[in-house]
């Protein structure tokens, strides 16, 4: 699974240069940057390689809160210990791609709202805040989301899981997660888009499929189990998904 050894920046053996945080040119291609004090995208189409964010990756009102197609290949996003007073994630939420980034060191890893891959990534090392709600990789509605191949954990005590899908401001509708590798400390390793306390219960469309539940951090994956709040509703899968020791398959709560 993937981790910091061939993740991020690093193992590309790059060497670092300055660039601007605020990126305004459609189309931009940037390499071997270090962005200190974050990133900022108000265009489309953007591609970052090979590349440290010191902060988080957000959008402004010029995009529409979009950010707009960006891909990061090969990039770290290292929080550095803070946490975004707004509670933000290190990168969200709309319209973007990452492979094979390494995120860690701040409140939260990466938010999705639609549109969003992420595959060959390593999500870890969140920095508690008080009434935090921490996840590896979390949404709170919306759709369209892949997320392969990655190794997510959440460690804190803020930690709801390592991947969250919640229906708070809109259902959550057409998610694939395959062959990722789950761990927390938190209550359950996936909240999988159907949570009867929520304004928006029932996810549709939500596709589980050979994913890893490890026990690093306690021997049922989360504090109370592997999986809540994941339903057969239409168009939901739950197929391969097993204990990372191999000691059987993990079913969904009855």
């Amino acid at each position: 699974m993937p981790n910091a050894s061939c993740t991020g920046y690093e193992h590309t053996g790059v060497t670092l240069r300055s660039c601007n945080g605020t990126i305004k040119k459609a189309n931009a291609k940037l390499d071997r940057c270090r962005f200190s004090g974050g990133l900022t995208i108000q265009a489309k189409n953007v591609t970052i390689t090979r590349s440290l964010v010191e902060g988080r990756v957000g959008a402004t009102y010029l995009t529409d809160w979009s950010l707009g197609g960006l891909k990061l290949i090969d990039v770290e996003i290292d929080g550095g210990g803070g946490v975004d007073p707004n509670g933000e994630a290190a990168i969200g939420s709309n319209d973007y791609s990452c492979l094979r980034c390494h995120i860690h060191g701040t409140g939260r890893g990466a938010n999705m709202e639609r549109n969003v891959t992420i595959r060959d990534s390593y999500l870890h090392g969140w920095v508690y805040t008080e009434g935090a709600h921490q996840t590896a990789i979390g949404s709170n509605g919306g759709g369209n989301f892949t997320v392969v191949h990655n190794n997510l954990e959440c460690q804190s005590k803020g930690c709801s899981s390592a991947l969250s899908l919640y229906g708070d401001f809109s259902p959550i509708d057409g998610a694939l997660i395959q062959n990722n590798l789950f761990n927390t400390d938190g209550g359950y390793c996936t909240y999988g888009g159907s949570t009867d306390a929520k304004p928006y219960p029932i996810g549709t469309n939500i596709r589980y499929v050979d994913n890893l539940f490890g026990k690093k951090f306690g021997p049922k994956c989360g504090y109370y189990g592997p999986v809540a709040t994941f339903e057969m509703h239409e168009g939901n899968a739950w197929t391969g998904n097993r204990w990372q020791d191999g000691s059987g398959n993990v079913k969904p709560q009855a």
